[in-house]
Order: structure tokens, then sequence, then C-alpha cells
């Protein structure tokens, strides 16, 4: 058997010679997303939830050509009030979510309960482009593929897997002809579609990457494109973490210094800690970005 190595913090891209209509993706992360959730001591189950909201967002990331952030914010009435991912075009991730108590729950619909996705493409240029579906699936993967049943022109699909060392996921898509509309040519789509749904959960957590696509479609001839490598990032800053206290208003934010000596405000994705003080009042309560004195 050829020698195909299973991925590594990566998104990858492929088509099949013998399925010229389709093309296919897959991605696998695992120190990546240690970096990004270990640190925010989430229980497991919500831990493995913002860990498959991370990997569909890489996904849903890597379909555009664009320089920019892609965003998938989940709301619920749960337990799980708020979960967020963000993949940069440049293949910086991070994520976070908003929980009480969650006693013996584990399901994603325990969890989370009623509410809605929202998928955002924030471009560096350009404007932004927001879509919203209620929550009608039971997993991240469910509600992902209603997202896609409900933007999508074309025929797409998700599979999404973790386990303790990893998260992974395999998409596939139908090429439009040149027209824009559905290939209206002899297709292999069908079969690479059949050849998709008969993926484990173990395999695509174990396997995803060149070795997956070969196990799944060798009979139609896939090609690999260079893997994107994927990294746990932060893009916070002092000036951005101001604005949770620059939101109180002025006269709140005044009684606030006025009451201690400094206010701290945590980062939630990176657990960075801003703290600013009397010196930083005035920049606070203006229009103006800190001063580079200001800046730690």
């Amino acid at each position: 058997m050829i020698d195909l190595p299973a991925d590594h913090d990566a998104v990858r891209k492929y088509l099949c010679d013998d399925a010229p209509d389709a093309r296919l993706m897959t991605v696998k992360l695992g120190q990546s997303k240690d970096d990004m959730l270990d640190h925010q001591k989430m229980p497991t189950p919500i831990k493995t939830l913002c860990a498959e909201l991370v990997a569909a967002t890489c996904v849903l990331a890597h379909m555009l050509k664009f320089d920019g952030e892609m965003i998938v914010q989940i709301k619920g009435a749960g337990p799980v009030n708020m979960m967020v991912a963000e993949c940069s075009s440049k293949g910086r991730i991070r994520a976070t979510a908003q929980w009480d108590d969650i006693g013996h729950y584990t399901t994603f619909s325990e969890l989370i309960g009623k509410g809605y996705m929202a998928v955002t493409v924030d471009p560096k240029q350009g404007e932004r482009y927001q879509g919203i579906v209620p929550l009608e699936s039971g997993s991240i993967e469910g509600c992902i593929n209603h997202y896609f049943d409900s933007s999508e022109q074309l025929d797409t699909k998700l599979w999404l897997s973790s386990d303790v060392a990893t998260v992974a996921g395999l998409l596939i898509q139908r090429i439009p002809d040149e027209g824009g509309s559905r290939a209206s040519k002899p297709s292999n789509w069908e079969t690479l579609s059949t050849l998709a749904a008969t993926v484990t959960k173990e395999e695509l957590a174990s396997d995803a990457g060149p070795l997956l696509v070969y196990k799944l479609f060798h009979e139609l001839s896939p090609r690999s494109f260079d893997p994107f490598s994927i990294h746990f990032g932060c893009s916070c800053t002092r000036e951005r973490s101001s604005r949770a206290i620059r939101a109180l208003g002025e006269t709140e934010v005044k009684q606030l210094f006025a009451e201690q000596p400094s206010v701290t405000v945590d980062c939630h994705f990176c657990g960075r800690v801003y703290q600013y003080d009397q010196a930083d009042l005035e920049w606070l309560l203006s229009d103006q970005p800190p001063r580079s004195d200001t800046l730690q």
C-alpha cells in the first residue's frame, strides 16, 4: 500500500480525476486544539463541542478565497449559552464558550438547547457577510450541514469526529459547471457521496488527511494538494480589551476607578490579563487609542 500520512494541525484540499465534478477537504487538529482549549478548564463535553466547532470553522474558512476571519457563533438556551470559533485566512484559530453548571448533561441538545448559529465572513477589505440558521440538529456536524442546506447552492456535506487527542473533519462538495449550474456531464458524484458516507468516527479522527482520502476514494484517483497549517493564536490587544470597560459608560467607569485602584480584563480566548489603572482613565473615557506609554 502507498505510504500516506494522516495530517496534523492542517487543512488539505483534494480533487479526484475520476470524479471531476467534486472536491474534497480534510481537517485534523491536535496540538493546536490543546493549545487553544486546555487553559480554559472547560468540562470535557464542552471542550469536545468547541473543538468540533473550530474544526468546522477551519473548513468553512478554506472553502473561500479571502483575507480575513471566518467566525461561527452558537447561542443557546441551555447551560452552554454561547460558543464561538474563529479561523483566519492565515490559519490562526481560537475558540471559547460561556457556560453555567452543566450537571450530568453531555449531549449537544442538552448543553445548548434551542437557539441559533451565525456564520460570519469578516474580510479585511469589503463588506461583512453573515448567515443565521436555527439550531435544528443534535450535533455541530448536523448544524453545519443544515447551514449548507440553507445557504449553499452546491451539494455539500461535512462529517466531524473527535477523540481525546484530535478533532477531524471530511467535506465533500459538488463543483458547478463553468456557468454556475450543477454539473450536467457524466458524474461519479453519487459514487463519491456513497463512499464518503462509509467513513467511521474512529477512522476519521485517526486518519484524516491523504491516508483517509486514499482509503475511501482510491478508486476515483484522488489528488492531494499541499496542507495548510493551522495554529492557535489570539488577536486580543490592550485597546480591544478596553472596550469592555468603555462599554460601561463614563459614570460607571469613574465610579469603578474611585472604588479600586485598578481594573483587570481577562481574554477568554487566550487567558491574557490586561490591567488598567488611574493613569489609563483619561483615554478610557475618550475616543482615542491609548498612548504608547500606557501600553503594556
